[in-house]
């Protein structure tokens, strides 16, 4: 604004130009005017012209300077006028920009016309880049240059222009500032005291990703806040609230993570303590500080029921205590264990507080509560600015490759920034998922970039991935393997693999298992290359596992063995291999002869996995002509031995597995792809239990879509499958009976003294002891005796009609190698026992089997083994009187048919083992102790 004394100068003016000369006094005043000398009265006239212009710009430029100062005072800068502005102060609170380019404006005006206050150049500078105009980097040189000579405000703009920039896309030319300048910037900044760089520190060391996280770190920025200069002329109210509030920071910081020492703890919580009151009211922080620290015992005597009470009297009224309540709840800290309350109060809060979503992604991942629901974990795990959400994304995401989340580019960023920054398995995560065959990650040489750099520093696991991508292709099936310029030579790749394996790593193995199966490196051996996948599934490698299932299924170096092929992929499914639980499903269809898998396998794990998206064909784009394309095939093959309400019952229990699929339109063309007879059975359970009053025809309508999923709330989810308890596993005799040792012992002798019997006495000597070994449970003497008994006098005259059902019935469950047709050998065996007249002794060992043999009370194994009673005379009609004479429940009109045996496996589970098989056991392991007694006198 112009001062008084220049406006009156230019009003004066203005008068005087204002006036017209008239003719009387023009003459006159012209005569005047002539002799006061023209010319001198022009120069007063500019003068007086350039003297007001010149007020007026002072007065511009003073306006200015005090415009600018007062809106971007530098912090920490000495030749400040004005109290400082911190950087997110320049921004208008309304956010209209308009502000912000009106005080650029001044600041451009101040600085050019005084350049000799220096301050102003910088003032300015920080304004634009606030602005972050086009032409933004043309000014980068000179803040470097300033921030080289010790300006703390200076570098912590070379870090805001990073951080803005650094999404940039690739189209936009290399980053106006490099991530390392920025971050040196950005600590410089700090160490000089500047809050706002300060502030930024404590940010990325509390949530990263662009520093490692560190707790202590933070504690120590805190408390360089504290003691950090004063930022201008008089400190701000922001200067101090933020300074204030540094103590209580401190004190959660040590209560909320490990790693301080036990003094530092009680410290904190006193602070945490006296703030919170008690814990009941008070700054919410300090009061989840003081919460938690009750519930761990830091720095104060352990109470997790105190913590829990606590946490349940803020929930209704604090959001922010949902997620330690919901974790205590999950595990049973401080009380009962409430999953599913934990879940449902997750639920209700995933939107408003960010630790809620993980914290709910892993509840459902565990699958303890509820069933496994790995979609909804992975949009939860996606949302939060979380680095361990994200980290443990990247290990999720790969087995879900058809699964496509929203903004992936940003989970690519995080995880590399927080590669970069070293934080624990944020690189190897990465690697891995842009090594899978997901289309939105893969990217095999920014994998191998990052991979590098950790195995140079030792990383096995890194080294590890990096050697197994030298050769591009080595997985696939339609393309030969071509070697990479850079990495490892082969030479090298053949030291690496003989240090591992002499190290037993089983990653050593598996990789010459590739290139012996893929002829790089090595000479193709198939043989040799099935035998380093031995070796890599016995130290543990769930892929080796899958890999040698699919060489024991096609044959490759090795013979061709169904059994050993479903034990490599179970295996590798129970340590949570998708792809073995794929396999195997899609094995059932084909097992209708061997009759080796379970139901769970075929029909359960099946449709869990449709229900869950794993393998769908067009990626689910079929709506739901797609669920009967893929699922109709399942229940004409093997599954039709189990009958229609073990089907059903297994169909059931999929949704208890993976709940995701009780979504309406997933479940309805479900539905469509069952049976008729199958949708009915399902509402026949729904009806038996209580969950479905309407009558049960098998159009699976709303209302029976909406019991199943009250069944399945209320039933809870499927319990995993116990190691090594396939329907096809043997019966392994009771344990501490007989070293194997001793076992072979005999069992070769018998075998000596069987080959050299001449006579019938010798014989039935031979015949007593392969008896007394088929008794005590081994295989190859039970396998003896069965096929011998229909056709042998002198078997039957040793061995009951009770004991080779018994031994019959094992073998068909176990199916030992170098059996051959043991079906037809049971059927002749029947046949023969009909026509001795003892059909009726059949029945009665069936039953004790049943008891006594879990693996017959499968529905399905069951079924197919009863299925050949039926073409032996009386043999269903003597287990339909035995189950008769046991007063069975709901047996049918048939002894092999659904509903008998039905009845029979729930009568065997009511009533547990009969004790006979073990008592038999017992009492020939004897026998063989004294047998091998005597012959080693």
């Amino acid at each position: 604004m112009l001062r008084p004394v220049h406006v009156l100068v230019l009003s004066c003016l203005a008068v005087l130009c204002s006036i017209s000369p008239t003719p009387f006094a023009g003459g006159a005043f012209a005569a005047q005017a002539s002799s006061d000398k023209p010319d001198d009265a022009a120069k007063k006239d500019d003068a007086a012209k350039k003297e007001a212009l010149d007020a007026a710009k002072k007065a511009a430029l003073a306006e200015a300077i005090s415009v600018c100062d007062h809106g971007a005072s530098v912090p920490l800068d000495p030749e400040a006028k004005a109290p400082s502005v911190q950087y997110s102060e320049l921004f208008p609170q309304d956010f209209d920009l308009s502000k912000l380019k009106t005080l650029a404006d001044k600041c451009q005006a101040a600085m050019l016309g005084a350049p000799q206050e220096k301050r102003l150049t910088l003032e300015w500078l920080r304004v634009q880049v606030a602005l972050n105009q086009a032409g933004l980097a043309f000014l980068l040189p000179q803040i470097k240059l300033i921030a080289d000579g010790g300006s703390p405000e200076a570098n912590y703009l070379l870090y805001e222009v990073y951080s803005v920039h650094r999404h940039d896309s690739a189209d936009a030319g290399p980053p106006p500032v490099t991530r390392d300048v920025a971050l040196d910037a950005l600590q410089k900044a700090g160490a000089a005291g500047h809050l706002t760089a300060l502030v930024t520190l404590l940010h990325q060391y509390s949530d990263g990703p662009l520093l490692r996280r560190d707790a202590h770190k933070l504690v120590e920025t805190a408390q360089h806040i504290i003691d950090a200069p004063v930022q201008g002329p008089s400190p701000g109210e922001w200067d101090s609230q933020l300074r204030n509030a540094m103590p209580l920071l401190i004190a959660r910081t040590v209560l909320e993570n490990d790693g301080f020492t036990g003094e530092e703890q009680q410290k904190a919580f006193q602070v945490v303590e006296a703030d919170s009151k008690a814990g009941t009211i008070g700054p919410e922080p300090s009061v989840l500080a003081y919460i938690k620290a009750l519930r761990l015992g830091r720095g104060t005597q352990q109470d997790a029921a105190k913590a829990r009470q606590l946490l349940e009297a803020r929930v209704a009224n604090d959001q922010y205590a949902v997620p330690m309540l919901a974790d205590m709840l999950a595990k049973g800290e401080g009380g009962a264990a409430g999953g599913k309350r934990a879940i449902a109060i997750l639920r209700a809060t995933t939107k408003d507080v960010a630790g809620a979503g993980p914290m709910l992604a892993g509840l459902l991942l565990d699958g303890k509560f509820v069933g496994r629901q790995p979609r909804e974990a992975i949009r939860l795990l996606n949302a939060p600015w979380d680095l361990d959400a994200s980290i443990k994304l990247a290990k999720l995401l790969p087995d879900y490759d058809g699964f496509q989340i929203d903004n992936p580019d940003q989970l690519i960023e995080r995880l590399n920034d927080a590669a970069q920054a070293g934080e624990s398995g944020a690189a190897l995560a990465l690697a891995r998922l842009q090594l899978s065959d997901d289309q939105q990650f893969k990217n095999e040489d920014l994998a191998r970039a990052m991979l590098k750099p950790l195995a140079d520093a030792g990383d096995r696991e890194a080294l590890w991935l990096y050697a197994s991508t030298q050769y591009a292709n080595l997985d696939s099936t339609s393309y030969r393997p071509s070697r990479r310029d850079e990495g490892l030579s082969d030479d090298q790749l053949k030291a690496l693999i003989v240090d591992g394996e002499a190290k037993k790593e089983a990653q050593a193995y598996l990789l010459q298992a590739k290139l012996l199966r893929k002829g790089v490196v090595y000479e193709q051996d198939d043989q040799k290359a099935t035998a380093m996948l031995i070796n890599a599934a016995n130290l543990g490698s769930v892929e080796a596992m899958v890999l040698l299932g699919d060489a024991y299924a096609d044959g490759l170096g090795i013979d061709k063995n169904p059994r050993e092929r479903l034990h490599a992929w179970r295996e590798a499914a129970r340590l949570g291999s998708l792809k073995a639980k794929d396999k195997l499903a899609n094995a059932f269809t084909f097992d209708s002869f061997d009759h080796l898998m379970t139901l769970r396998e075929g029909i359960t794990d099946r449709i869990a996995l449709y229900n869950d998206g794993i393998g769908r064909m067009g990626l689910g784009v079929f709506g739901d002509a797609g669920a009967n394309m893929e699922l109709s095939g399942l229940f004409s093959g093997p599954a039709s031995s189990a009958g229609n309400a073990a089907v059903a019952a297994a169909v059931m229990d999929a949704f208890r597995e993976a709940p995701a699929g009780l979504d309406d339109q997933n479940l309805v063309g479900i539905g469509k792809a069952l049976p008729d007879e199958i949708r009915a059975a399902i509402e026949t359970t729904l009806k038996r239990e209580g969950f479905y009053a309407g009558e049960p025809k098998g159009y699976f309508g709303p209302d029976v879509r909406k019991a199943l999923a009250a069944w399945v709330d209320a039933k809870g989810p499927l319990a995993d499958v116990p190691a090594q308890t396939a329907a096809t596993q043997q019966a392994a005799p009771a344990a501490g009976l007989l070293t194997s040792e001793t076992l072979d012992r005999v069992r070769k002798r018998v075998s000596t003294q069987a080959q050299a019997a001449k006579t019938d006495k010798q014989r039935l000597a031979v015949v007593k002891q392969y008896d007394m070994l088929a008794r005590y449970g081994d295989l190859p003497s039970r396998w003896a005796v069965m096929s011998n008994y229909h056709q042998a006098k002198v078997v039957r005259t040793v061995v009951t009609p009770e004991e080779v059902t018994r031994y019959a019935l094992d073998i068909l469950v176990s199916k030992p190698a170098g059996v051959d047709k043991p079906e037809f050998e049971f059927i002749f065996d029947l046949t023969q026992i009909a026509q001795d007249r003892k059909s009726k002794a059949v029945g009665s060992a069936t039953l004790q089997a049943i008891r006594d043999d879990p693996r017959l009370q499968d529905p399905l194994t069951l079924g197919a083994i009863m299925g050949q009673f039926a073409f032996a005379p009386d043999a269903c009609d003597s287990v339909l009187a035995a189950a008769k004479k046991a007063s069975i429940d709901g047996v049918g009109e048939d002894g092999c048919d659904e509903d008998t045996r039905t009845a029979l496996i729930a009568f065997a589970k009511d009533k547990g083992a009969s004790g006979v098989d073990a008592a038999a056991r017992k009492a020939a392991a004897d026998e063989i102790k004294t047998l091998d007694a005597q012959a080693a006198k």
